[in-house]
């Protein structure tokens, strides 16, 4: 009887543990839902009423609290549909050099010592013009315009002529030799190279019109002829603006303390983590009158091009400045504190908070929270945040 009596009590109390571990199971797994508002979702209610912000309906919400086991922090899955749709682009973090942002606004201008004009080199008449509006890059050698010009016409002819009585004589003449010369020296005096000289004397022919090239190289700035036109010898045909150099002006209050600083950096508005030397050239010495400000000119040497004349500028007095490690501002989110979103691997995001220093427009130094080589979340990081929120929940955010 006794023994009966055991077996029964060890009996019940495996089904008493094997009940509390199955309820255990279950309840790890069972899904907790509640509603909130897609607009506001600090809006967290059990049953499915309106906002009282907006008035929407409230959204129900499914809450696995087994979600991401093993991690601690926030953490969120997105596959990569969702990351598309959300727009969602990353960066890797990595030592860069934040040049704080100025209050001084500069404009590129053309360098006046860049500036060259080419000019007809002969009185005559503009067959055709191989540049017929501004803004065209020219190199040395392109051809620029063709001219019809009697003058040049019958220096031609002279040259053929000489040319052809040397070849007639049985005996070197000196004279006709030296005419010779004087005359294809005057050809080239005209502009002609060496090679149109030496096609005249092969063909034995003379060309009524003449094609000139160019001996400068830049952007051309203007055009102030058009083909058809009897230009003088002089007349301004091309004004050509090289842009290996160029200048940036700006204006400065005459509080500011400026005149000990020669050396500036220059950022483009375009291009921000492009960083230019420029050395200033010109400080106006007088402030006109009603006026409490100042020219600045800086030259700059723009190698690339990239800088290009009313382009707009940041300017900043050189100063000596470390690496750091950084992130793009659009990065950083301001909540209740500084956040970034960090990308773990292909579809999961953690959410991480950061110590932030000195900081500029587009960059923000991180002195904790996240190491270099890690991948931050440039754009989208809001709508992650409000997604999350979605998810888990305003109350399951960890403030860590």
């Amino acid at each position: 009887m006794l023994h009966k009596i055991v077996l029964l009590l060890l009996s019940v109390v495996l089904s008493l543990s094997s009940c509390k571990h199955k309820n255990e199971n279950n309840k790890e797994h069972r899904s907790e839902s509640y509603y909130t508002c897609p607009k506001h979702p600090g809006i967290i209610r059990s049953t499915p009423v309106s906002c009282p912000v907006c008035n929407m309906s409230l959204t129900k919400v499914e809450k696995k609290t087994n979600s991401h086991q093993g991690h601690k922090g926030n953490f969120i899955t997105l596959d990569k549909r969702q990351q598309l749709l959300a727009a969602i682009e990353t960066d890797t973090v990595k030592t860069k050099v934040i040049i704080p942002a100025s209050t001084i606004l500069g404009t590129v201008a053309i360098d006046e010592e860049q500036v060259t004009t080419i000019s007809s080199r002969v009185k005559g008449r503009i067959d055709k013009l191989f540049i017929k509006t501004s803004g065209e890059y020219i190199r040395k050698g392109n051809p620029v315009y063709n001219i019809y010009s009697e003058l040049l016409i019958a220096d031609e002819k002279e040259f053929l002529s000489l040319t052809e009585k040397k070849e007639q004589q049985h005996i070197p003449n000196k004279f006709i030799e030296k005419m010779l010369a004087a005359s294809k020296n005057k050809l080239l005096l005209w502009g002609l190279s060496q090679n149109q000289i030496t096609d005249i004397e092969k063909n034995k022919t003379v060309s009524p019109q003449i094609t000139f090239f160019s001996k400068e190289e830049g952007y051309v700035t203007e055009v102030p002829v058009k083909e058809g036109m009897y230009v003088e010898e002089g007349t301004k045909l091309l004004k050509i603006s090289g842009l290996k150099q160029v200048w940036v002006e700006a204006q400065v209050y005459t509080s500011e303390k400026i005149n000990d600083n020669n050396s500036y950096q220059i950022i483009s508005v375009t291009s921000p983590d492009e960083v230019y030397n420029g050395r200033l050239v010109f400080n106006n010495p007088s402030v006109e009158a009603g006026r409490k400000i100042q020219l600045l000119r800086i030259r700059v040497d723009n190698i690339k091009n990239k800088l290009l004349p009313g382009m707009m500028v940041y300017v900043n007095p050189k100063k000596i400045t470390q690496p750091v490690l950084a992130v793009p501002k659009s990065a950083v989110l301001l909540e209740k504190m500084k956040t970034v979103w960090v990308k773990t691997d292909e579809t999961t995001f953690e959410q991480r908070m950061v110590e932030t220093g000195s900081e500029n427009k587009y960059l923000i130094q991180i002195l904790s929270g996240i190491k270099k080589g890690e991948v931050v979340v440039t754009s989208g990081a809001y709508l992650i945040s409000s997604e999350f929120i979605l998810k888990s929940g305003a109350g399951q955010r960890h403030d860590h």
